[in-house]
């Protein structure tokens, strides 16, 4: 009730899922009623670990929890559980990389994880989602689509991270076109989205990206807000990785003052 009441402070209507064990279902139903009475989304529960970890019993226990994730989503009322595809390596897949992350084998590897997880669960209302990444096979609107095709099940679904889809000096031009690229393949699919802010190293030769504070970068936060606005269903619109207390309210400020412009109430 505490973390509602803050987030009510705030004047948030999303939240993340709180760390909570599946295993405690008195604790897991008590948030879940608290959230909802309060009339606040909980938009995921993520599980930040390397799915595709060359360590055999590391894969099997990352994999086991993604289930895990998936279930207590379903349980708490929570949009989607969300994970990177990870990397063919040993640790940290969000840092280390590999060429095979974008073979044929991982896309498939991909696709056979999503329906795994998926048909393990059989979740009603929560989705199952791949964090989108510049360094693995979910890495363009394009394969995202590709990916929706493939897995072919209803809780599938996109967490749209779109800084994560701009990659290359092109599309820190045009991030509104890519934004509406995403809403025009799979706007339907789309379940929660992170909102950052992107910058590019000048002076510099070579490419340097930056995530930034919303607002002190290039992204087209309004595009991105007027795209996801558009859809018929509401989608969570999730602040991460900024430093304090300080520095969200000040990205929220300023994400709201960019929505007013627009006439989007957020």
């Amino acid at each position: 009730k505490a973390l509602v009441r803050a987030h009510q402070a705030k004047g948030f209507t999303a939240a993340y899922a709180p760390k909570i064990s599946l295993e405690d279902t008195d604790q897991v139903r008590a948030t879940r009623r608290a959230f909802e009475a309060a009339d606040i989304v909980i938009a995921e529960v993520g599980y930040w670990q390397n799915l595709m970890d060359t360590d055999a019993e590391t894969r099997k226990t990352h994999r086991q929890a993604m289930v895990e994730a998936l279930a207590l989503a379903e349980e708490l009322g929570a949009r989607c559980a969300v994970d990177i595809f990870g990397s063919y390596c040993h640790g940290k897949g969000d840092s280390q990389h590999a060429a095979k992350n974008f073979s044929p084998p991982a896309f498939d590897e991909a696709v056979a994880m999503a329906r795994t997880f998926i048909d393990t669960v059989k979740p009603k209302t929560a989705f199952f989602a791949y964090e989108i990444f510049p360094f693995n096979v979910v890495d363009s609107p394009a394969m995202i689509a590709k990916l929706i095709r493939a897995v072919d099940r209803k809780q599938f679904g996109v967490h749209l991270d779109l800084v994560n889809l701009i990659n290359c000096p092109r599309a820190y031009w045009t991030s509104g076109d890519i934004m509406r690229e995403c809403v025009k393949l799979f706007g339907d699919r789309i379940v929660s989205a992170h909102a950052k802010d992107i910058r590019m190293k000048e002076p510099a030769i070579s490419v340097i990206l930056e995530e930034v504070l919303p607002g002190q970068g290039n992204l087209d936060i309004a595009a991105n807000l007027r795209e996801l606005h558009k859809l018929p269903h509401n989608v969570p619109y999730m602040m991460e990785h900024l430093k304090s207390e300080a520095e969200y309210d000040r990205a929220a400020a300023y994400i709201r003052g960019v929505a007013r412009q627009e006439g989007i109430e957020i």
